[in-house]
């Protein structure tokens, strides 16, 4: 798999979405976006951080909007996470965003003129690519996956991904 983390190249405009002369998309991200993207997710530590990220496309994110509820733990979604294995019948492992949150991100997306494109979140104890359960539980595979590995609080990593039903694809990120 080849690396997730930023590159940066300072010909290219902004608006250039073409990954490295492959024809493939990249994630074009402004530094400031990027690094709040990595600061959201630190100053959660010790707790998890997840939210939904607004943008004019998918491969231009604008914004992040963190979220706070999280009905992971309520009895329609602890068992499907516990179905993952032992480690996730740790309480404090995985997210599932309350809708009424969803409405109110998405009414202050619509507001600033920008469109969901992708959902981010922190992996506190694994690397930064997407697990069993982020693939399974991936609300729509038009929407890039955000993911902050901060095992190592220093060294965060930061990946997108694009998740399917046969797997994921990481896509290279470009900061403006």
């Amino acid at each position: 798999m080849m690396s997730c983390e930023a590159r940066e190249r300072e010909s290219e405009s902004p608006g250039d979405n073409r990954g490295a002369g492959r024809g493939e998309p990249e994630i074009v991200i402004s530094r400031a976006l990027y690094a709040e993207l990595a600061r959201v997710c630190l100053d959660a530590l010790p707790n998890k951080a997840y939210g939904l990220v607004g943008g004019a496309d998918k491969y231009h994110p604008k914004s992040l909007y963190p979220c706070s509820t999280n009905l992971r733990n309520s009895p329609e979604w602890k068992a499907l996470f516990d179905s993952f294995g032992e480690f996730h019948r740790n309480p404090d492992v995985g997210f599932v965003i309350a809708p009424s949150e969803v409405k109110t991100v998405l009414g202050a997306m619509a507001a600033r003129g920008e469109s969901l494109v992708g959902v981010f979140h922190s992996h506190r104890f694994f690397n930064v690519e997407p697990t069993k359960a982020d693939m399974a539980l991936s609300s729509d595979p038009d929407l890039l996956c955000y993911i902050i590995s901060v095992r190592n609080p220093p060294e965060a990593k930061i990946g997108v991904f694009s998740l399917g039903e046969n797997g994921y694809r990481s896509i290279s990120i470009v900061q403006f």
